[in-house]
């Protein structure tokens, strides 16, 4: 009876431990949910269902095309290597919204490795948006490069991004089995100098608001250099601030140069091409203001925008009564889920509407606040195909200075073939290159599994600008498998999410721009400190700075414009830029003891310092960036852009102009000299990474926290138990022994 009742009594503590040990394990890896598994993706079948063997040679010839008003040129720029027995690459390429595409193809070079010299049977496929269009077998020929032209169905294409991928798909092994020797091997190259070509026709859309930013920028000027912003002679900081941010959102669609001018009406009478008119209604030029009257419409307080034929050329024009409201246009115009419904030349904003939009994205944040693979990735899942390591790569869509924030978690929903060795196979997913977590695949949650884990801290306050998930579908017995059937797989569905709050960097560098000006995408409190009375350079200048720093943006931040004589750098809690020179700017005077590059007392040249001795000439010709930490709020960082005179500003423009030049920025002061060569120095010391208090740490982790109290009370309560049994226990023996 004793022995029988220890043995319940340990079989209980066993079942409620494994319960308790289970519930641990799904915090970090939460049980699959009920429903039925779902199919892989129809990619696998198509891949997979065929001989590679038998496959049709590729096509050596460019097919006939058929006559297209315009072409647009998609180069790949980066070589591709495939790996291993399977494995898919994509590439994305836009259509635009005013294009009417008539023929797509792709010429794609690519070089065979040795390894399939031995007739070893190797294919591509190839797909858009994941159907599939076109396989070919091929084979090695000395190392020889070859070329493989791929039509594209044309009623596949979608307006938005596309995706054209191909899959690679080789046999290695002997009569033994896979020649595990090269199961990862690379065995074909995809050049850089592979491309995508789309013959278009221009859609008819008239002047609709909905095709915005065309017909002022477009594939036909890439450049933008027919289109000029203008902004009136002395205009107010209102104004000034609807065109930064106009500036700032069509910097974003121009391609290898941004050319695109801003200037003061007085230069409109004049001019020719495109333009963006940006003034309170009082200050429209009497040709804006005659079309604005013909409108026939009485409007309320908000901001009209209209748009209107000038020759050949357009002209959109954002106006108001109120000065207040200009903004108000400029944010209709940057957000496309907004502007896509204005099918007409003209539209009325209401005064507030852009805070409407703010509260309604505070509160989709509530709800989701979370990037979704399918969001990520523009597919619906991602699929991985073959043994081995198999890994997809995602790029997030941060602007370049985002840096990871506390509280991060992932939650990846996944299911994967069931014929696995599953004591070596496991899925990880990286932060860039860092891994973060890992987690053992099982066969008893093979259809339907779900991984979640907490981003770990020691990648808290670092960048990185895309997230990898890698699978090692390992084969028991044997290394690789001859029949398509038995190809392991795995598949994470698109509704995966991972959590990435955004934090505070220890350290302001030009390199991660726009942070911290632009974080998400958006306006970080941004303050612009102009000169009272800008030049013709200056408000090109203005522009410039407006095309760095809005990167990616969109037009719900918080940015303000002041001119320098109410700039007060106490009482300004905002991340400042302020441009200008010396003598026009009060503000770069009042913070040039901050400067690590001071200006001599008369303004006319900079100082040297300890990094850097500068000649007389050379210090009145150069323009320089200068990062600081706000000197009175903490957290906060200005950025000084400056140059002795208006001909040393016109070097930042020149040089900005070029998109590859904005890549080499750098350190926390940059200087470009008058052949437009550059230097980069670090002045600032790097922050230490604050702990935080276990209140904040406790906030961040509240399910962690909540999980973690809910086990001890468990594990207390099952204690309490098993010793109010085994006391009960004994006390029933103690009687029984009495009563014998």
């Amino acid at each position: 009876m004793k022995g029988k009742f220890s043995a319940y009594i340990l079989i209980l503590a066993a079942v409620l431990c494994m319960v308790w040990v289970r519930g641990v394990s799904a915090y970090q890896v939460d049980s699959p949910e009920n429903g039925a598994a779902e199919e892989p993706l129809s990619i696998t079948d198509y891949v997979l269902s065929g001989d590679p063997g038998t496959a049709d040679s590729p096509r050596r010839d460019r097919p006939e095309t058929p006559e297209a008003q315009h072409h647009q040129i998609f180069k790949y720029s980066q070589n591709i290597v495939l790996q291993g027995i399977f494995e898919k690459s994509g590439y994305f390429f836009k259509v635009q919204k005013y294009w009417e595409p008539i023929y797509a193809l792709a010429q794609i070079e690519y070089t065979v490795s040795p390894l399939i010299a031995d007739n070893v049977p190797a294919s591509l496929t190839f797909f858009i948006n994941d159907t599939p269009i076109y396989s070919c077998s091929i084979t090695y020929e000395d190392g020889a490069s070859q070329i493989v032209f791929v039509p594209i169905p044309v009623e596949y294409l979608k307006k938005d991004f596309n995706e054209f991928s191909l899959t690679g798909y080789v046999r290695l092994y002997d009569e033994e089995g896979c020649l595990d020797d090269f199961s990862g091997a690379n065995w074909i190259s995809i050049s850089a100098s592979s491309f995508i070509e789309v013959g278009y026709d221009l859609a008819d859309v008239g002047t609709q608001l909905s095709y915005y930013p065309y017909p002022l920028i477009s594939s036909m000027d890439p450049t933008g250099s027919e289109l000029t912003i203008f902004v009136p002679d002395g205009a107010s900081e209102e104004e000034l601030r609807t065109a930064f941010l106009m500036r700032a959102d069509l910097g974003n669609e121009t391609v290898t140069e941004d050319r695109i001018a801003l200037k003061s009406l007085g230069h409109y009478e004049h001019s020719e091409g495109n333009a963006l008119i940006i003034a309170e209604l009082s200050h429209l030029p009497q040709e804006a203001r005659e079309q604005y009257e013909a409108l026939g419409e009485s409007f309320g307080k908000g901001s009209v925008v209209y748009e209107y034929r000038k020759g050949d050329s357009y002209v959109l024009v954002i106006t108001a009564s109120d000065p207040e409201d200009l903004f108000e246009g400029a944010c209709m115009l940057s957000d496309e889920a907004r502007v896509m419904q204005e099918k007409y030349s003209h539209a009325f904003v209401p005064s507030g509407s852009a805070q409407g939009v703010v509260r309604n994205g505070e509160l989709s944040a509530l709800i989701s606040s979370g990037e979704t693979v399918s969001g990520l990735t523009n597919q619906n899942g991602i699929e991985f195909i073959g043994p081995f390591h198999q890994e997809s790569t995602i790029y997030l869509p941060f602007s370049g200075g985002f840096v990871l924030g506390e509280g991060g978690k992932a939650e990846i929903r996944m299911r994967y073939s069931d014929n696995l060795d599953f004591d070596r196979s496991l899925v990880t997913v990286y932060w860039g290159s860092t891994p973060m977590a890992s987690k053992k695949l099982s066969r008893e949650y093979a259809n339907n599994d779900h991984f979640s884990f907490l981003l770990p801290s020691d990648i808290v306050g670092t960048h990185a600008d895309s997230l990898k998930i890698a699978f090692d579908l390992e084969i028991p017995d044997v290394y690789c498998t001859k029949r398509a059937d038995q190809m392991p797989w795995a598949y994470v569905s698109g509704d995966s999410t991972f959590y990435l709050p955004a934090g505070t960097g220890s350290i302001y560098d030009l390199a991660q721009r726009p942070y911290p000006f632009d974080v998400l995408g958006s306006f970080n409190n941004l303050m612009v400190v102009v000169p009272d009375e800008m030049s013709d350079t200056e408000y090109a200048l203005f522009g410039r700075i407006a095309a760095l720093t809005g990167v990616d943006i969109t037009p719900y931040g918080t940015m303000n414009v002041r001119f320098a004589s109410g700039f007060v750098p106490e009482n300004e809690n905002a991340n400042i830029i302020v441009m200008g020179t010396f003598r026009d700017n009060a503000a770069i005077r009042a913070l040039n003891d901050q400067l690590s590059f001071k200006y001599e007392p008369d303004g006319s040249r900079f100082a040297g310092n300890d990094q850097l001795l500068l000649s007389a000439r050379y210090a009145e010709e150069i323009s320089i960036f200068q990062l600081i930490r706000h000197p009175y709020q903490e957290g906060r960082a200005i950025m000084v852009v400056s140059g002795p005179d208006d001909k040393a500003l016109s070097l930042i423009d020149r040089f900005a102009a070029v998109l590859s030049n904005t890549w080499t920025f750098a350190g926390d002061a940059f200087i470009i000299d008058s052949d437009l060569e550059t230097k980069s120095f670090r002045f600032l010391e790097e922050l230490p990474v604050r702990e935080l208090s276990l209140k904040e740490r406790m906030e961040q982790h509240q399910d962690a926290v909540l999980f973690t109290l809910i086990s001890t009370a468990a594990m207390i309560m099952l204690f309490v138990g098993a010793l109010l049994i085994l006391l009960r226990y004994r006390r029933n023996v103690s009687e029984e022994e009495k009563k014998s």
